[in-house]
């Protein structure tokens, strides 16, 4: 239940001893709120019954404990995409295939496939293994298609999480060259003559900038409504006919 929780501010913990302090030496001159000593009361001989002390040390050592902010910090990991390549082969040249090795090796995280239509398919399935990757698109050259992008490309993706897939369609024609589209997977239609590389790379981070998010969870608000209680209970036993 407690685990991970640390505090923002431990050293205030000190404020404790000042309380004990002035518990134990400061004089009682008048009738204090939170350290009132009972026994100088004028002549009476009621004490305070143990749960308004307990009540009293509760309610200082749970504000103390909010003051020092516990907090739990998380982080919540995020997937790398799944990411198709759809190269219309002819708009294949080599400064395209320069491109994407240069858009593979900068997404680390990332798992790429690539789907080259033509009389004989060229389907790369998703895959991690950068460099085979790499010397596959080296290899890719142009071959006559009249071939058409279709939902099918949807097969790419069966071991792809809700929200991760991507398709990068290149091509200088697109209309020419797709005739349907999955509609949950998200498709960016990009012309290979275009600076295309740091245009997605701005608009999809790549997983190393995103794969981990930190925030604080934070939990004084707990010790606050604590120590709260345990004023009204103290408070309560401090008006009580006789303890005044």
């Amino acid at each position: 239940m407690f685990e991970g929780i640390y505090f923002q501010f431990p050293k205030l913990s000190f404020i404790l001893f000042f309380f004990l302090a002035c518990e134990a030496l400061c004089p009682l001159r008048t009738n204090a709120l939170y350290f009132p000593r009972m026994i100088l009361f004028g002549e009476s001989k009621i004490r305070p019954p143990l749960w308004m002390w307990i009540a009293k040390w509760a309610m200082i050592s749970f504000f103390i404990v909010a003051l020092m902010s516990p907090v739990r910090e998380t982080k919540e990991e995020v997937e790398g995409y799944d990411i198709l390549f759809a190269i219309d082969p002819q708009s294949l040249t080599s400064e395209t295939l320069s491109d994407i090795q240069t858009f593979i090796k900068g997404r680390e995280n990332d798992r790429f496939a690539l789907y080259l239509p033509a009389s004989s398919d060229i389907m790369i399935p998703l895959s991690d293994d950068y460099e085979k990757l790499l010397k596959i698109v080296a290899q890719l050259s142009v071959v006559p298609s009249g071939e058409k992008i279709t939902r099918q490309i949807d097969r790419f993706f069966t071991t792809t999480s809700e929200g991760r897939g991507w398709i990068i369609l290149l091509s200088e024609e697109p209309k020419h060259f797709v005739q349907s589209l999955p509609v949950d997977k998200e498709t960016s239609i990009i012309a290979p003559s275009e600076d295309w590389v740091e245009a997605l790379d701005r608009s999809h981070p790549a997983f190393s900038v995103i794969g981990v998010q930190k925030y604080f969870e934070y939990f004084y608000i707990y010790p606050l409504f604590l120590g709260f209680l345990a004023m009204l209970a103290y408070l309560y036993g401090r008006n009580q006919k006789g303890l005044r």
